[in-house]
């Protein structure tokens, strides 16, 4: 007998694409045990080209009283899983084939398991790249959630986990992308595993009114002013991303102990030149902090431990 999958799918106005992604769930080798479809008030027939699918996939459909929003909707559907194995599921991606039966497959011990993606254009053409490519950053296996704090490889239209994972990860961050704070929830449980395989056609979207927008012109110290104030935004939503990781429910003590003495460092920001401290803690963690990125880590820990006062000095670091 197969085991319990759940296809979890947050719909709104997706009535362009949304054909393609069920017929791609029609076509799997493992049939799924159900899919959940949660809409958040389409203005469009999304729902009628959903309900076409109600004899070849076992649908459940909900439409939401109230528009909750992307991620609060994403949230929701996974709460109407019942399955011992769930994959949230976009409304405009398409999968391959085998996506159910690989994953299942390479799970193993772990709390979740996830793969590459396949770029496409908005017609589904291929654009010749993978995700992995396009982000220049290491797809890997972890054991700790704080790979996942400064970088992140794990997309939710890539993964599947175990039922175990929603337990922890309710509610989503405000701050931190929910698909990273899985991620670092799963990695910290039972362990993140990477299948070397592109098991998705990823949309990408293109935006035609961006060629129409003009830049204000600015005087330089309009410019430097406004990089002074987004330092200091991005300072403050590191603090904040810091303190939800904090809040991580399966969060060992050593990575408890790391994460608060970085807490710590960045609520000195405003008062420092350089933290030297910062930059050494850093360095010799840089296996762990930087283990996604592909940047000089060397670079890196200098560059985070530079504080307000230099940089207002010198706004170019």
């Amino acid at each position: 007998m197969n085991p319990k999958i759940s296809i979890a799918i947050a719909t709104y106005n997706g009535a362009s694409y949304l054909f393609q992604q069920l017929d791609s769930l029609v076509k799997q080798t493992i049939a799924p045990y159900e899919v959940i479809i949660c809409d958040d008030n389409s203005t469009d027939n999304t729902l009628e080209i959903a309900k076409s699918f109600e004899k070849t996939l076992p649908l459940k459909i909900y439409k939401n009283s109230t528009n909750l929003g992307f991620t609060k909707n994403f949230e929701e559907v996974l709460k109407k899983t019942s399955g011992e194995f769930i994959l949230p599921c976009d409304q405009d991606d398409i999968w391959e084939n085998t996506k159910l039966e690989t994953l299942l497959a390479g799970i193993g011990e772990n709390s979740l398991v996830y793969s590459d993606s396949l770029l496409v254009d908005e017609t589904g053409t291929t654009l010749g790249k993978t995700l992995s490519q396009k982000l220049k950053n290491n797809f890997l296996s972890s054991h700790t959630a704080l790979h996942f704090l400064y970088d992140n490889s794990v997309s939710a239209h890539a993964v599947m986990f175990k039922r175990e994972l929603l337990d922890f990860i309710f509610p989503f961050p405000k701050q931190s992308y929910f698909d990273a704070y899985i991620a670092a929830t799963a990695a910290s449980l039972n362990g993140v595993v990477y299948i070397d395989e592109t098991l998705i056609h990823y949309r990408q979207h293109t935006n035609n009114t961006l060629g129409n927008k003009q830049k204000k012109k600015s005087s330089l110290l309009e410019k430097l002013n406004h990089k002074h104030a987004k330092k200091l935004q991005e300072n403050n939503e590191m603090i904040q991303t810091i303190g939800e990781f904090l809040a991580i429910k399966t969060l060992k003590q050593k990575e408890k102990e790391k994460l608060q003495k970085l807490y710590i460092f960045y609520q000195g920001f405003e008062k420092r030149w350089f933290n030297l401290s910062m930059f050494w803690f850093l360095y010799t963690n840089k296996e762990i902090f930087f283990a996604i990125t592909n940047r000089n880590r060397f670079s890196l820990s200098i560059k985070k431990s530079i504080g307000y006062k230099l940089y207002k000095v010198a706004p170019f670091l």
